[in-house]
């Protein structure tokens, strides 16, 4: 079975390929050194701008000093038992509870969480939520997760850029483009990655149903207050942070709440 990095490399060197193909198809040797240029582009943008994209757009805001939820704390020790350097903890100043993960790899990973997130968990629910986000970082999900993202925005975001350019604001290419959008992150992201991270953090609590009870808990708060997020984003976060109101059901990634406690815990509803 193929991993979710092994994935993202192959559609990498793919887009890599099939542009430097195509330049030298339309341009001969001036066309391959535009294509070249532009996998270079492409990989920059890929590797160096989606994890600082999604910060930026979500207003995150790093912690230092004065903690106290005791996250640097709880973040500290549960890296220590899974043997990686401790990730950096962003506050972001939503009232959506969720919290979320990015990073290129398990050495050098962010977690970030809502303020709502933070006022309505109680200390051992925030630690369950800090484990399960850190079991990410260290599978190297966030890797995955990230390229998988900042490739489906860019398609994404080309649609509305043409459509943009149409009169009497017309939709064409954002609906030609959202499904591939949606096979990107499928492609790299499946429902697999979801339930074994979910094993992960449990045996990592040592309790499979207090970490299914805080996921129960979340998806109710989010789909009750919902996150506006980047788009091509939601599968970086713990729970569907756009619940009933998710604008582009293409880019659904999350598991349904039901078959991921099931899953997890072995029964349902909880």
């Amino acid at each position: 079975m193929i991993n979710n990095n092994t994935k993202v490399w192959i559609f990498i060197l793919t887009s890599s390929l099939a542009l430097l193909v195509a330049g030298y198809q339309l341009g001969e040797r001036l066309g391959l050194l535009i294509g070249f240029l532009l996998a270079l582009l492409l990989n920059f943008f890929v590797f160096f701008y989606g994890e600082s994209r999604v910060l930026a757009k979500l207003n995150a805001k790093r912690l230092k000093g004065q903690d106290a939820w005791g996250l640097l704390t709880k973040v500290e020790n549960i890296s220590k038992e899974l043997g990686m350097p401790t990730p950096s903890i962003y506050v972001t100043p939503h009232s959506s509870a969720n919290a979320f993960c990015v990073g290129h790899s398990w050495k050098r990973g962010s977690l970030g969480f809502t303020a709502g997130l933070l006022e309505k968990l109680s200390d051992e629910e925030l630690e369950a939520v800090v484990a399960h986000q850190i079991c990410h970082i260290r599978r190297l999900d966030t890797f995955a997760f990230g390229v998988s993202s900042t490739l489906a925005n860019s398609v994404v975001g080309l649609g509305q850029f043409l459509d943009n350019l149409l009169p009497y604001n017309l939709q064409f290419f954002m609906p030609m483009l959202s499904p591939l959008g949606w096979l990107i992150i499928k492609f790299v992201v499946g429902e697999k990655s979801f339930f074994e991270n979910d094993l992960m953090a449990s045996e990592l609590l040592e309790s499979r149903g207090r970490l299914g009870e805080v996921l129960w808990r979340m998806e109710g708060l989010a789909q009750t207050n919902p996150l506006e997020i980047p788009p091509c984003t939601s599968h970086l976060f713990m729970v569907n942070p756009e619940g009933f109101k998710q604008k582009n059901l293409f880019l659904k990634s999350h598991p349904a709440i039901e078959v991921r406690l099931q899953k997890l815990m072995g029964y349902y509803p909880i």
